[in-house]
C-alpha cells in the first residue's frame, strides 16, 4: 500500500472465505470483521462486530497486520481508540497505540501516552493515564499505569481517585495500588492516603470502598462523638453482607468514661416478613461498676392479605440506661418500654367485613427517682373482634364490636374485662348538607383480683347512648390576591344523650380523659378506654370557614366550637378530676393559613367561666425554598397534671456560599431551663460535606446530656465521624433538608450550578 500525502481513507471488507475488494474511493476507511470470540463449550460463539480504522495513512497486510498514522480512529463494538499512531495485528487481536491516546472502553474513558491492548479478551495497559468512569456520581483520577482487566475491572498503579469535579480536589484517595471492580461495585486500595482539602486526614495500609450504593462486607468508617455522659466515644463498625436479604453490623465501642461496649444490628427481609434486632452489651460500666445491656426487636409478617403479625420487644438492664446511652429526647424520655405481640385477622364472614385482633402486651417502666410514675397495666391477653356492615337495607351502617382483656399489674387491682359496643347509624349525605342519627350501647363486665376494701370482685355496667350529627356547607366564589378562589362556611351541630350509670368502683385499666380537640367535640364519650362512659346531655355547636384557591388547595382555615351542658355530668375519671358543671363548656378556636412561603397554625382552648386560657399552641413557619426553613412554636397548658409553658425555635438557613446554619432552642419558662438545644454548621463543598453539631438535652429531672458530633461525608464513598447527624437534625428541625441529596431536583437553589451565559438563550 502506498503512502499518500493527504489524508487517506481505505476500505477493506473481509468476508469469510472471500478475497478483499478495494473500491477506488478517495477517502476510504478500513472495516475488518473480527473473528468469533472464544466462548464456553456449552455456549454458541457470538460473532464480534466489524473493526473500523480511519487514519491519514494506513499500510500493511489486511489479514495479518496494519499500521496507521495521523489522527487515527479505531472502533470495534463499544471500544474506541484515538491516537497519532496505531499498529493492529488482526491475527492475534493485539494493538499498540502512541502519540497521545484516548480510549473509550466499557464503563470508562481514558487518556494516556501509550496503549497496549488485546481485543480477544478486552485487556490492556495504558501508561501515564487519566480516567473518567461513568458511576453515580462520576469518578475520575490518574495513574502511572492502568491495567485494563476486562470491561468492568481496572488496576491502577500510583493512582488517585475522586468523585469531585475535575477542577475541584476537595477530596482524593491516593494509593500505591488501586483496584476498581465495577461488576462488584467495589474499590480496594493499598498504601492509601485520604486527603480532604489538600490535607491528609487518614492513612491506611488497606482501604475498601463502594463504587455505587451496593452493600459489601468489610469495615465501615469509624465514628466518634463527645458526650458528657459517656465521654469520648469511638466505634468501628464491621458490616457483614450475609445474603441479599440479610446483613449484620457489629460495632466495638470505646467510651472514655464508661468502658468498652459491643453493639450489633441484624436486619432481615423476606417476601412476606421483615425485621430488625439490635443489642448492646457493656461488660463493666466504669462508673457504676457493673454490666449493662439493652436490646430491641421488631418483626412484621404477612401470612396472607388477611393475617398479619407484629412483634415489638424492648428491654434495658436498668432505669438509667437510656439516660446514659441514648442520644435523643424521644428515646431518653421514654418512661415505658413496650413488649408487644399482635396478630390481626380481617376475614369476610357471610359477606361482611370483620376483624379479630389478639394482643399480648407488657411494659418495662423506667423510674426517675425525682419524678416517679406508675407502672401501666399489661394485657395478657387482649382479644378484640368485630363485624362492620355498611349500607344495610340501603340505609343503615352497623358495627358489632367486642373485647376481652386480662389486665395484670402486681402493685394494683388486676382482673379481666369483657366489653361489648354495638352501634347503628343512618347517615344522610347530600350536596350542601349531612345528617347522621346514631345509637349504641357500652357494656362492660369485670372479674377482679387484689381488689380494695369494699370493691366488688364481679361488677357490670351498661350505658345506652344516642347522638345526632348534622351540618350545612355554604360556598361562594371570591378573588384572593388577584386569583379566583372559593370560600366555604360550614356550621355543624352535634347532640349526645347518655344516662348516668355508677362506675366509680370500676378500675382504670386503660382509661383516661380524652384530649380536648376539634375531633373530640364530636365524640359520644369524653373518655378514652373501656372503663368509663360518660353520662351526657350536651350540644356542640361549631362553625368552620375555609378559603380554597383555584386548584382546590386550602389557603385559610378558621374553626370555632363550644359545648353546652344541659345537665350536670356525674361520671368522673376519679376523685381528682371532677366533671364540669351545667352550662357552657370551654371554647375551642383554631386558625390556619398558608401563603407562599409562610404557614401558620394555632389552637386555643378558653374557659369562659374562669375566665382563662386553658391551652394554647401556635406554630409559624417560613420556608421559601429547600434547605431554608425557620420554625417558631409556643405551647401552653394550664392543667396542673401536665403544666407546660415552652417556646421552641428551630431552623436551617444558608449563611455563606455552601455554608448552612442549623439549630433548635426549646426552652421551658416554668422550669427556667433548656429542654433541648442544638447548634450546628454544615458545609457543602460539592463532592464532600462537613457537619458539626452540639446538642444539649434534659435527660432526666435533674440530669442533662451534652454531645458534640462531627462528620465528613465523601460523595459516592461514605462517611467519617458520627454516622447519624443527618437523622439527628431531621428529628429536631421540622422541614430540615439534606444539602447533598441524591436527587438533583432537591439540591438547594444556592448550591445549583449556574448556566453559562450562552446557554441562557
Amino acid at each position: 500500500m502506498q503512502r499518500r500525502a493527504s489524508r487517506l481513507a481505505v476500505l477493506l471488507i473481509l468476508l469469510a472465505g472471500a478475497a478483499p475488494a478495494w473500491p477506488q474511493a478517495p477517502r476510504p476507511s478500513l472495516v475488518v470483521p473480527a473473528p468469533p470470540r472464544e466462548a464456553a463449550p456449552a455456549q454458541a460463539p457470538r460473532p464480534a462486530g466489524p473493526t473500523t480504522i480511519d487514519a491519514e495513512t494506513i499500510e500493511g497486510v489486511s489479514e495479518l497486520e496494519l499500521t496507521a498514522r495521523g489522527r487515527v480512529e479505531f472502533k470495534r463494538e463499544d471500544l474506541s481508540i484515538y491516537s497519532e499512531y496505531l499498529r493492529y495485528s488482526q491475527e492475534f487481536g493485539r494493538l499498540e497505540a502512541g502519540g497521545g491516546v484516548r480510549l473509550r472502553h466499557g464503563i470508562g474513558r481514558f487518556t494516556g501516552a501509550r496503549l497496549r491492548y488485546s481485543t480477544r479478551d478486552d485487556t490492556g495497559v495504558i501508561e501515564d493515564a487519566k480516567f473518567l468512569v461513568d458511576t453515580h456520581p462520576p469518578a475520575h483520577g490518574g495513574a502511572e499505569k492502568i491495567e485494563i482487566l476486562g470491561k468492568e475491572r481496572l488496576r491502577l498503579g500510583n493512582a488517585s481517585y475522586t468523585t469531585c469535579r475535575p477542577e475541584d480536589r476537595g477530596w482524593v484517595i491516593e494509593a500505591g495500588e488501586l483496584d476498581l471492580d465495577f461488576a462488584a461495585e467495589e474499590g480496594t486500595a493499598r498504601d492509601t492516603r485520604l486527603r480532604v482539602a489538600d490535607t491528609t486526614v487518614l492513612s491506611l495500609p488497606y482501604l475498601s470502598f463502594p463504587l455505587e450504593n451496593r452493600r459489601k462486607t468489610g469495615f465501615l468508617a469509624p465514628y466518634y462523638t463527645q458526650n458528657t455522659r459517656r465521654g469520648l466515644e469511638i466505634g468501628t463498625p464491621f458490616y457483614l453482607n450475609i445474603a441479599p436479604e440479610q446483613d449484620l453490623t457489629l460495632t466495638p465501642v470505646f467510651m472514655s468514661k464508661r468502658g468498652e461496649q459491643v453493639k450489633g444490628t441484624y436486619n432481615y427481609l423476606g417476601e412476606s416478613y421483615r425485621g430488625k434486632l439490635h443489642a448492646e452489651f457493656l461488660p463493666r460500666d466504669e462508673v457504676l461498676e457493673r454490666p449493662r445491656s439493652g436490646y430491641s426487636f421488631q418483626h412484621d409478617q404477612e401470612f396472607s392479605p388477611d393475617l398479619k403479625l407484629k412483634v415489638d420487644m424492648n428491654k434495658v438492664s436498668d432505669d438509667a440506661y437510656l439516660v446514659d446511652f441514648a442520644t435523643n429526647v424521644r428515646s431518653i424520655s421514654r418512661g415505658n418500654l413496650q413488649r408487644e405481640g399482635l396478630l390481626s385477622y380481617t376475614p369476610t364472614v357471610l359477606g361482611l367485613p370483620s376483624y379479630v385482633v389478639v394482643r399480648a402486651q407488657k411494659f418495662q417502666t423506667l423510674i426517675d427517682p425525682l419524678a416517679p410514675s406508675a407502672n401501666p397495666y399489661g394485657r395478657l391477653p387482649q382479644i378484640s373482634a368485630g363485624v362492620v356492615k355498611t349500607d344495610l337495607a340501603g340505609r343503615f351502617d352497623l358495627t358489632l364490636a367486642g373485647e376481652y382483656a386480662k389486665f395484670t399489674n402486681n402493685s394494683m387491682v388486676e382482673g379481666g374485662r369483657s366489653s361489648f359496643n354495638p352501634s347503628i347509624s343512618m347517615p344522610v349525605v347530600a350536596p350542601g348538607y349531612f345528617f347522621t342519627p346514631r345509637a349504641g350501647l357500652h357494656y362492660a363486665h369485670y372479674n377482679l383480683e387484689n381488689t380494695a376494701l369494699g370493691q366488688d370482685r364481679g361488677q357490670s355496667v351498661g350505658v345506652p347512648w344516642t347522638s345526632l350529627d348534622g351540618g350545612l356547607v355554604f360556598e361562594r366564589g371570591l378573588t384572593l390576591f388577584g386569583q379566583s378562589g372559593r370560600q366555604t362556611l360550614e356550621p355543624r351541630l352535634f347532640y349526645v344523650k347518655a344516662p348516668y350509670r355508677k362506675q366509680s368502683q370500676a378500675p382504670l385499666f386503660d382509661t383516661t380523659l380524652a384530649d380536648f380537640n376539634y375531633t373530640q367535640l364530636f365524640s359520644e364519650n369524653r373518655f378514652v378506654g373501656g372503663d368509663r362512659f360518660g353520662d351526657a346531655s350536651q350540644l356542640t355547636a361549631a362553625a368552620s370557614s375555609r378559603i380554597l384557591d383555584e386548584r382546590g388547595e386550602e389557603r385559610f382555615r378558621a374553626t370555632l366550637g363550644q359545648r353546652y351542658y344541659f345537665e350536670n355530668e356525674r361520671v368522673a375519671l376519679n376523685a381528682a378530676t371532677p366533671p364540669p358543671d351545667k352550662g357552657r363548656g370551654d371554647i375551642l378556636a383554631s386558625l390556619g393559613a398558608r401563603f407562599d412561603a409562610w404557614s401558620f397554625d394555632g389552637t386555643m382552648q378558653y374557659d369562659p367561666r374562669s375566665p382563662r386560657v386553658e391551652r394554647l399552641g401556635a406554630t409559624a413557619r417560613y420556608a421559601p425554598e429547600i434547605a431554608k426553613v425557620l420554625n417558631v412554636t409556643y405551647r401552653y397548658n394550664a392543667d396542673p397534671a401536665n403544666l407546660i409553658k415552652q417556646v421552641d425555635m428551630s431552623g436551617q438557613w444558608p449563611i455563606a456560599a455552601g455554608w448552612y446554619a442549623v439549630g433548635r432552642y426549646n426552652y421551658s419558662f416554668l422550669d427556667g431551663r433548656i429542654v433541648e438545644g442544638l447548634a450546628g454548621l454544615e458545609y457543602n463543598a460539592g463532592c464532600w460535606v462537613f457537619r458539626a453539631v452540639a446538642q444539649r438535652l434534659q435527660a432526666a429531672t435533674q440530669t442533662t446530656s451534652t454531645g458534640i458530633f462531627l462528620q465528613i461525608e465523601l460523595t459516592g464513598v461514605g462517611q467519617i465521624g458520627s454516622s447519624d447527624i443527618a437523622d439527628l437534625l431531621k428529628r429536631n428541625v421540622a422541614g430540615y433538608a439534606r444539602i447533598n441529596p441524591s436527587d438533583p431536583s432537591l439540591v438547594p437553589q444556592s448550591l445549583r450550578p449556574r448556566l453559562p451565559f450562552e446557554q441562557i438563550f
